[in-house]
């Protein structure tokens, strides 16, 4: 990969890691989201065992927050 990056111009390798950049950004942010949901779900199965239903679970949240 070095090599390759010192046959090309140098607004080429700046053009070529800013793309990257920009990839890896919106990677990560789905990343971001699909774990985002994985914990919510691991959290409601965790209060439907503990037999909460979605709804109650939702009730006692928001009266935590009041």
């Amino acid at each position: 990969m070095l090599r390759e990056l010192c046959k090309t111009s140098l607004e080429e390798q700046i053009k070529e890691i800013d793309f990257r950049i920009g990839y890896l950004k919106e990677r990560k942010k789905q990343l971001i989201v699909a774990k985002e949901r994985e914990d919510l779900r691991r959290f409601v199965e965790a209060a439907e065992k503990n037999g909460l239903s979605p709804a109650e679970l939702a009730r006692q949240l928001l009266a935590r927050q009041a």
